[in-house]
């Protein structure tokens, strides 16, 4: 890659976070893009001639997979460019593909990281809500120490575990022992 197909990925990427930036950032990138076209003598058809290459992306779970897939949806906009490969099946890592320009890589990257750590809050909210729809606690007799500096969560953590609890089916062991099979 010479060097000013360098220059052009590097401007396609702060492009991309102009069109695609949330607040502060969208402008700072606008103010840097209009910048460097000046700079380097770049017009928007230098920057529109996209090369779609291969780009690979992360992931450590199934759920993950599904979010990037998910994601990769959402900026491509077809299902049939994915692809899946196992590298090195030593690592905990698999890897997802997907034909796309440099600047949809960047958009790809950028909101996969952002929606995986949303998602993660809500694993954790949605756990804490099973746990409490469903009593799994110990019996007050059986508790051997009680942590008063426990953390509780604030009022309106509180609202969306109830408000998710709602929604979910209650598990009791009792019923799944009468039929004879878990629920």
């Amino acid at each position: 890659m010479n060097e000013r197909e360098r220059l052009l990925q590097k401007i396609k990427r702060v492009q991309a976070l102009a069109l695609h930036g949330v607040g502060g950032e969208k402008e700072s990138a606008a103010a840097m893009l209009d910048k460097l076209m000046k700079q380097y003598g770049i017009s928007e058809s230098d920057i529109a001639e996209e090369r779609r290459e291969m780009a690979w992306f992360r992931f450590k779970t199934p759920l993950e997979e599904k979010l990037l897939f998910q994601v990769i949806y959402s900026v491509v906009g077809d299902r049939s460019v994915y692809e899946r490969k196992n590298r090195n099946t030593k690592k905990k890592y698999k890897m997802q593909g997907v034909e796309c320009t440099p600047a949809e890589r960047l958009e790809i990257e950028l909101s996969y990281e952002f929606f995986k750590a949303a998602m993660e809050n809500e694993i954790e909210r949605f756990f804490r809500a099973f746990v409490n729809k469903n009593h799994i606690f110990p019996s007050p007799d059986k508790v051997k120490r009680q942590d008063s500096t426990e953390d509780h969560p604030p009022a309106a953590e509180l609202f969306k575990m109830q408000m998710m609890m709602e929604g979910m089916d209650e598990h009791t062991r009792r019923a799944a022992l009468e039929s004879g099979a878990a629920e």
